[in-house]
Parts: C-alpha cells; sequence; structure tokens
C-alpha cells in the first residue's frame, strides 16, 4: 500500500512539474516562432525545416518524465527496504505487535506500533487487582502490609531497565540516569507505603486483637454470625504482592532485540506506573468507603498514591529526552535515505 501511494504521487507530482515546465517553454516557442517568421521574411533564414522553438515545447514532458523517473527510484528503494528477509518475521517477539499479514503494524514515530512490557504487566495487575475481594478485614490488613514489597516488585522492573541502559542498551548514559531518578521517586512510594500497616496496627489494635489473643467465646462480640472458616487467625497472602511479582519476573527475563523495543519501553514507563497507582487507588477509595478502617488509614494510601503519580510524572521526560539525545539515530528509521539498509552494521 505505500509503495502504491508513493507510485499515485509521483505520477501527481510529475504532471505537475511537466505543467509548470510548459509554461516558460510555451512562451520562448511563441517569442522563437515570432522571430523565426521575421527573420524568414528578410531572407534572412531558409523557408523550410523545423521550426524555431521546437524544443522548448518539449520543456513540459521532458520535466515530468525526469521527475516521474526520480521518485519511483525512490518508491522501489523504500518497497524494497521495507520487504527483505530480516523485516518480515513470522515468529512473535516479546512486546511486538503482528497484523493477520504478518507486517508489523505502521507508526508515526519510533517504537510507537510496540506494546510496552511493563505497560502490559502492570495492565494484569491493575485488572486483576481491580477484581479482588478481600473476604474479611485480616485480608484487606495483607493488602496495606504488602504495599511496600508490591510496589518494589513493581520498581525492580524499572530498577532492571536504568542498568540494562547503562551497560547493555547503546544509549546515551543520560537516560540511564533520567531512569534512576524515576526508579528513586517509586522506591519513596514504597517506602511510604511501610507507614500504611503500622498506621492500620496502631489505630486497630483493639480489633487485631480478637484475632490475635481471643478470649473465650470471642465470637459473642460479632456484629453477625460467627464466621465458618476455622479459628480466629485467618491470616492472610496480600493479593497485591502476588499479581506484582510477574511484574519484576517478566522483566528480569526479556531481552529486547531492537532499540525501537527500548523505546517502547521508555514510552510505556508512565503509562505502566499508572496502572499501579490506579490499583493502588481502589484500595484507599474502597478503604474509605467501604472498609472499616480509621481515616489514617485513607490518608497515608492517599500520600503513596501521590508519590506514585509523581514517579509517572517524571517518566513523562523520558522518551522526549531519548529522541532529543538519539535524534540521528531514530531519523534512520522515521525518514530513511535511499538504501538506508546499506549502512547497517
Amino acid at each position: 500500500m505505500p509503495f502504491l501511494l508513493r507510485s499515485a504521487r509521483a505520477g501527481l507530482v510529475a504532471g505537475a512539474a511537466g505543467l509548470l515546465a510548459s509554461v516558460p517553454g510555451l512562451l520562448l516557442k511563441g517569442v522563437a516562432a515570432a522571430s523565426g517568421g521575421l527573420l524568414r521574411f528578410f531572407g534572412l533564414a531558409p523557408r523550410t525545416g523545423k521550426p524555431w522553438g521546437q524544443r522548448f515545447a518539449r520543456w513540459g514532458p521532458r520535466a515530468a518524465k525526469w521527475v516521474f523517473a526520480k521518485l519511483m527510484r525512490s518508491a522501489k528503494a523504500k518497497y524494497a527496504d521495507a520487504v527483505r528477509d530480516d523485516v518480515l518475521t513470522d515468529f512473535p517477539e516479546p512486546g511486538r505487535r503482528i497484523s493477520s499479514s504478518g507486517f508489523a503494524w505502521s507508526t508515526d514515530h519510533f517504537g510507537g506500533n510496540l506494546v510496552s512490557v511493563f505497560t502490559r504487566e502492570t495492565e494484569a495487575v491493575r485488572d486483576a487487582y481491580a477484581g479482588y475481594e478481600p473476604p474479611m478485614m485480616l485480608a484487606v490488613a495483607a493488602e496495606y502490609w504488602g504495599l511496600p514489597e508490591g510496589l518494589t516488585s513493581t520498581g525492580e522492573a524499572i530498577r532492571q531497565l536504568a542498568v540494562n541502559t547503562a551497560d547493555k542498551y547503546p544509549a546515551d548514559k543520560r537516560m540511564a540516569d533520567q531512569v534512576a531518578q524515576v526508579y528513586s521517586l517509586l522506591h519513596q512510594a514504597a517506602q511510604k507505603a511501610a507507614e500504611v500497616g503500622p498506621i492500620f496496627a496502631k489505630a486497630h489494635e483493639h480489633d487485631l486483637r480478637r484475632y490475635e489473643e481471643p478470649r473465650p467465646g470471642e465470637h459473642m462480640w460479632n456484629i453477625l454470625e460467627r464466621r465458618q472458616d476455622g479459628g480466629y487467625d485467618q491470616r492472610q497472602p496480600s493479593h497485591f504482592v502476588a499479581v506484582t511479582q510477574d511484574v519484576a519476573h517478566v522483566y528480569a527475563r526479556y531481552e529486547p532485540g531492537h532499540m525501537k523495543q527500548v523505546a517502547a519501553e521508555y514510552e510505556g514507563i508512565p503509562t505502566g506506573i499508572e496502572n499501579i497507582a490506579a490499583a493502588v487507588q481502589l484500595l484507599q477509595v474502597r478503604s474509605n468507603e467501604r472498609y472499616p478502617v480509621d481515616k489514617a488509614v485513607v490518608d497515608a494510601l492517599a500520600d503513596v498514591h501521590t508519590l506514585l503519580l509523581k514517579a509517572a510524572s517524571a517518566a513523562q521526560e523520558l522518551m522526549p529526552s531519548f529522541r532529543r539525545l538519539h535524534a540521528p539515530d531514530i531519523a534512520r528509521h522515521e525518514a530513511p535515505r535511499n538504501g538506508e539498509a546499506m549502512w547497517d552494521v
């Protein structure tokens, strides 16, 4: 399709060039015809032979032919680059979307047609957490205590990206510093999240003691009937920790094979952090509206959410910096010259 569009454009541009060149050609032909007739009238030129100015009439067709040939050479070169064997692949790669026809989806910018692994994994966290319903308050408590570990797992992926940017990828070292700054902000959010569990434990000391040190017949203080799921101490694993562990695990194994994939990661970091922030905000909203917890817990969760949004905001600068620091390299892909692949190493 791009080749057909370039071919049609070549025809239109060539036609326009031919018309423009015909205007001065026809004017000069008229001048030549008038001057030739005057010379023949005075006997200074032969009365037979080709009329003067015939060559000027050919300016339009010649210009159109030259422009069309040049544009078609460029279109054919770009088509050859697009269909060479190392571009079309039948196997799936991490972070690469392939259409049913086998062609990679088109894009307006470098890496824009790829799905960030970090974004994909954090979307799974957001969706999985949205569907989780804690069965009891000890399960809710597990979420509060598990927040720092879950955020640390998420931050580990960003830390790994910073290390790889510095040591593995052909990227400017300043990119590694910027990714490290985003990681630092996420680490601050994890440190703040470590305060939520203790705040909950202090505010609900009496409620928790009913489970940890139950009195005889403790269930008689229940609002409803006695729970049928066993004894008092029903410790629950954190669902947030469970769903965020995959982020670090998957990212530790991810090996991008092209800088387009790396660019997609830089571009996907803000959205990925926002996905995690959405899960924390959901816990905050439920704590405020549904769970019987002290307002101090809700406020602590709000502070964590604010720090996550701050990290996401800082991550918004990653892709613009990447484009600025690697403008010549990116230009080879977004605006390739004829036969650009000949510069491949």
